[in-house]
């Protein structure tokens, strides 16, 4: 029969003893990359993410811009904004602040 210790009653070593995962949210791999313990993987995680940031921003803009074309003139008016300063923001490339 095998037993299922932790090995703290054994001579192991603390390396090799039976640890407890730390809870991780697996849903934001922003987060769960912390957690690797490999420094390369980790420092490939990282330029992974940092390269993809601007892409995320890129996509941002492009679906606010959408959405701002989309709305309606009450809307606009609202938020402060009149039709051609709607055209003029929808014109930007979506590299452009």
């Amino acid at each position: 029969m095998t037993s299922l210790s932790t090995g703290a009653s054994r001579k192991v070593p603390a390396s090799l003893r039976h640890r407890k995962s730390q809870q991780v949210d697996l849903d934001r791999p922003d987060l769960r990359w912390r957690y690797v313990r490999n420094p390369l993987g980790q420092a490939l995680l990282w330029l992974f993410f940092a390269a993809s940031r601007p892409f995320i921003l890129w996509q941002d803009r492009l679906r606010d811009r959408d959405a701002l074309q989309r709305m309606p003139d009450y809307i606009l008016r609202d938020i402060g904004l009149d039709a051609a300063e709607r055209r003029e923001e929808a014109r930007k490339p979506f590299w452009r602040a």
